[in-house]
């Protein structure tokens, strides 16, 4: 059996440690009117903001999880995900033992895990988790176009997650505290990595989308107003995409 435990608690943990760090700015963020302005490194862009929308999306995350019991057969979690208004955009893997699915709903997407007991073919545990590899199926139906389901294992998050981990720590300690905004802009250049969108800049907060390679981050830098330097950097996930960090993942992938 193929497992997928030490993946899914990961990113567990992960989304909670966001939602309970982030809750608070959640509470007045709203997904309309700076959605358009989203990439050209100087307009406000909070719609792709993940600490503004963590908290709803854990909310969502964790009310699918409670309608995926255990103990069905591989059938019923097609069936019931579309029964939920979900659209599985892509399946990363199909086994007797394990299945992976990519779904769409509204802004968001999940990943479906599930594993299952050869001889009963019956489910034992289901994770849903983020989402931070989409195929293209999947970013389609994000942004409300039409779209082919993907059979494909190549954004299994499973397969990258480790070294995603890895390279959010290394970048999150080259960075660090104590500096002033100019700093981080040019910090990130020097390591390697385009600023393809900044999400918002304030007097004590500063948060670009970042991608180097196929890997996108959000840094998200706190300020003390008094001293305009940095009291905490945060480099964390990066769910929701302005159209250069798409543009800038793509053209990573030729």
């Amino acid at each position: 059996m193929k497992s997928i435990h030490k993946t899914s608690s990961a990113i567990a943990l992960l989304c909670l440690s966001l939602a309970a760090s982030q809750g608070a700015a959640a509470a007045g963020a709203t997904d309309g009117t700076m959605a358009k302005k989203s990439a050209d490194n100087t307009a406000p862009a909070v719609a792709y903001s993940d600490r503004a929308k963590m908290t709803t999306y854990d909310s969502d995350r964790k009310a699918l999880q409670a309608q995926l019991a255990t103990g069905m057969d591989a059938a019923f979690y097609r069936k019931k995900l579309a029964d939920l208004g979900y659209q599985v955009t892509a399946v990363n893997d199909r086994e007797a033992d394990y299945v992976e699915y990519e779904v769409v709903k509204g802004g968001n997407s999940h990943e479906v895990q599930i594993e299952f007991d050869k001889a009963s073919r019956k489910a034992t545990k289901v994770d849903v988790a983020m989402n931070l590899w989409r195929a293209d199926s999947t970013k389609a139906a994000l942004r409300g176009n039409k779209f082919k389901t993907a059979q494909t294992a190549d954004f299994s998050d499973r397969m990258y997650l480790k070294g995603w981990t890895d390279e959010k720590d290394a970048l999150e300690a080259a960075l660090g505290t104590g500096h002033d905004k100019g700093y981080y802009a040019k910090k990130l250049a020097d390591l390697g990595y385009t600023v393809t969108a900044t999400n918002d800049r304030e007097a004590d907060y500063l948060e670009y989308e970042v991608v180097k390679g196929k890997r996108t981050y959000e840094v998200q830098v706190d300020f003390d107003k008094a001293m305009q330097k940095a009291s905490s950097v945060d480099v964390t996930t990066n769910l929701w995409h302005a159209d250069a960090t798409d543009k800038a993942l793509d053209s990573a992938k030729r």
